[in-house]
């Protein structure tokens, strides 16, 4: 959708062009602040003049740098948090295996110390044949070797089982415990560019046409392919039948790509993360007749077909998901806690329906009717204005 740079560079949620992402820094503010004070664009009579073109080009190049070092590091963290989550699956189902191989073991050991004990041979003590410690089971190593005889392999056996499992469950606790300042560093870097964004609309009216010398906002129709695109309701999200290439709406990092058994209807779920624009850090969905075109940790621009929508029954919702991308924020009590019965039309649902039609979709036959439910503060968005 092509907007007049003269209406492009006056808004006041104007975001700084930037190859990928374009989301400000916390050194893009201080540098704006800077600019503002330095030059007295809001200052007194008798203020320092104002920067020349050229030198608000150079400061604005300066800032757009910062700007993507940020948005990347927010991306990368993303991108790392999905590969340890995949991780972590990996070792917890790997730990379990060595368990059931561990715990087999010792009913064997617990048989041949049994008939050792009635023998006349060693007393293993109770404790160690119930112990669910692999470490325990090791440091008492030297009992189970008395045992051995003709035993020894079933011994080893044991031994060894129990070292794969000590070692899986340290793994594990080591990949849950980089979860955890993976998930400490994406916070402070998404606090960091929320409250820029909220600060960008207060600070960038005070530069010139020239100072700004930007284009476009960050966000596209990301329905903008779809062949016979027909909108159906606003729901949970909103309904669309056709069929196409789907785009990511702005710059983000993909959460979840399943191309069935999602439990939608048509089975395909796809979420990502917005990592620039006045969204930035929520997470979009898209449901039903898709099929993936991207992966989990994967990064994505406006430019990125994220899923080809097919003619099935059921077409397409895309909307607002959780921040754990586990289904549509309707259904969480901060949106009113509703789900695929309704009733409808949410009003999470029409907020991401309002930021549909501000990229040029078409509205849907609801559009504007009285909606069940709440829009949590952090949606409250004029997307009209922040995406003119």
């Amino acid at each position: 959708m092509h907007t007049p740079l003269a209406v492009r560079m006056v808004t006041t949620r104007r975001k700084l062009k930037a190859n990928w992402p374009s989301a400000v820094s916390l050194a893009t503010t201080v540098s704006l602040v800077t600019l503002v004070t330095v030059v007295g664009l809001s200052g007194p009579a008798g203020a320092a003049p104002k920067p020349t073109p050229a030198q608000a080009q150079k400061m604005l190049a300066k800032l757009n740098r910062e700007a993507t070092k940020l948005g990347r590091q927010y991306a990368d963290v993303v991108q790392q948090l999905v590969l340890a989550n995949q991780r972590q699956k990996f070792l917890m189902r790997q730990t379990a295996s060595y368990h059931a191989a561990f715990d087999a073991m010792r009913k064997r050991v617990a048989k041949i110390a049994a008939v050792a004990y009635e023998q006349g041979g060693v007393d293993l003590p109770f404790v160690l044949l119930t112990s669910a410690s692999p470490q325990h089971v090791l440091d008492e190593a030297s009992i189970l070797n008395a045992l051995a005889g003709d035993d020894n392999a079933q011994i080893e056996q044991y031994l060894a089982a129990t070292r794969q499992l000590l070692s899986a469950e340290r793994t594990t606790a080591r990949a849950r415990a980089r979860i955890l300042r993976l998930k400490h560093a994406l916070g402070k870097r998404l606090a960091a560019l929320k409250a820029l964004n909220r600060k960008e609309g207060t600070l960038l009216p005070m530069l010139t046409l020239e100072q700004l010398a930007t284009g476009g906002h960050p966000y596209q129709n990301p329905l903008r392919q779809i062949s016979g695109l027909a909108p159906e309701r606003v729901d949970m999200g909103v309904d669309f039948a056709g069929a196409g290439p789907v785009y990511a709406i702005g710059a983000g990092v993909v959460i979840q790509a399943k191309a069935c058994c999602s439990g939608w209807p048509g089975g395909g779920w796809i979420t990502y993360q917005l990592t620039d624009g006045p969204g930035v850090g929520e997470v979009v969905y898209l449901a039903e007749d898709v099929t993936p075109a991207v992966q989990a940790g994967q990064k994505v621009t406006p430019g990125t077909v994220i899923g080809h929508m097919y003619n099935g029954s059921d077409g397409i919702e895309t909307g607002w998901a959780m921040l754990d991308s586990g289904s549509a924020e309707s259904q969480l009590q901060e949106a009113g806690g509703i789900g695929g019965a309704g009733p409808f039309p949410t009003a999470i649902g029409m907020n991401f329906e309002d930021l549909l039609r501000s990229l040029g979709v078409v509205a849907a036959p609801n559009s504007g009717d009285s909606t069940f439910g709440i829009v949590p503060p952090r949606y409250q968005i004029d997307w009209a204005k922040a995406l003119r």
